[in-house]
């Protein structure tokens, strides 16, 4: 079995983790783009709730021994839960891919609702079929957490048909957004390092209420996109934003050897030398592969890495005022006094105090 050096790229929705992927493909280095989420295994695996009793699965002989690293703690499990947890995980998403030959390909939400992609071609059937014989048709009955990722993407590797050539050392691919399944990959995952790349906060709101303005569009519905704009500082969508970014920085100092933290603006605006950081970073070879966009190690469409598309959006500025006070807090009006507004103010206020009541018993 070949086992790939693993490379996760995480951040936000809309952090220009797609962005990045084109930019490490090619080398040595393969691209995984499908969003198929498989390091959501180790909830399922180890914190969900289990599917079958534990009784049932010790006494299938047919079963195997999951082992965490980080929890000390072992699961059972047999090729019916196996394939339970995986379609759960967006294993469906992998299997659509390779049924309709595509990749995706998308850096704005403009391009993700026009469903641009890549030639894929990828035998699901074969991935599928190899994934349950180095698990269960063998004399091992005990793998640890991170030997499951490896036959996944070892799986992968052998079942992409249109892969450029087969000399790959890394595997590269998305992390689900949420914060734990970084703290998670990085406690289990021996061979492996992360990028998280932050954005900034202006560019993600703006890029959230395009998403949700699309969709109403598809639905007939043509709203000025300050609305949605508006729904979202009304949300607690920025609270979870800063409070994310700061959980980052406090796990920066735990993984100093195997975390680095990026924006898309360095990527975007400071492309030669935060590329050569990260390269550096990740033990890489100073290829010229890797400051141009390229999918299976040809060049592809440049323009999103040009410029950070979403950030053309134009708000209100009395929107971007509020924006800010929900950002900064209090501070932003104590440190910009000319930008004090009454309305904003009563505005913020009911906002925190709303968000409150209705979060505090969640």
């Amino acid at each position: 079995m070949k086992k790939l050096f693993k490379v996760i790229i995480s951040g936000p929705a809309a952090s220009g983790k797609t962005t990045l992927l084109h930019l490490l493909d090619g080398h040595q280095n393969l691209v995984n783009y499908h969003h198929d989420k498989v390091l959501m295994l180790f909830d399922k695996f180890f914190i969900s709730n289990p599917i079958y009793k534990l009784k049932d699965l010790i006494g299938d002989k047919k079963s195997i021994i999951i082992k965490s690293r980080s929890l000390k703690k072992n699961v059972f499990i047999n090729i019916e839960t196996l394939k339970k947890r995986l379609y759960e995980i967006s294993y469906g998403r992998l299997e659509s891919g390779a049924f309709y030959k595509e990749s995706p390909s998308h850096f704005s939400a403009e391009s993700f609702h026009k469903s641009q992609s890549h030639k894929f071609v990828f035998d699901f059937e074969g991935f599928d079929k190899n994934i349950k014989n180095d698990i269960f048709k063998i004399k091992k009955k005990t793998f640890f957490f991170e030997e499951i990722i490896d036959i996944y993407f070892s799986a992968y590797f052998k079942n992409w048909k249109n892969k450029r050539n087969n000399n790959y050392k890394n595997i590269i691919f998305k992390s689900p957004n949420e914060r734990r399944y970084i703290t998670n990959s990085l406690g289990e995952l021996k061979k492996s390092k992360c990028i998280y790349i932050k954005r900034d906060i202006l560019g993600l709101t703006k890029s959230r209420a395009s998403d949700l303005q699309i969709r109403d569009k598809n639905y007939g519905k043509k709203i000025n996109i300050n609305h949605y704009f508006k729904r979202i500082l009304f949300s607690k969508y920025i609270d979870n934003i800063v409070k994310t970014y700061a959980e980052i920085d406090n796990l920066k100092l735990e993984f100093k050897s195997k975390l680095y933290i990026t924006s898309l603006e360095k990527i975007i605006y400071e492309t030669n030398h935060e590329m050569k950081k990260i390269i550096s970073f990740l033990n890489l070879q100073n290829k010229e592969d890797y400051f141009f966009p390229s999918y299976n190690g040809y060049k592809s469409n440049k323009s999103h890495v040009i410029k950070i598309n979403d950030d053309k959006i134009l708000i209100s500025n009395n929107l971007i005022n509020l924006y800010k006070l929900r950002v900064h807090g209090l501070s932003y009006y104590i440190n910009y006094p000319s930008k004090f507004s009454f309305i904003n103010l009563i505005t913020y206020c009911y906002i925190i105090i709303k968000n409150f009541i209705i979060y505090k018993n969640v």
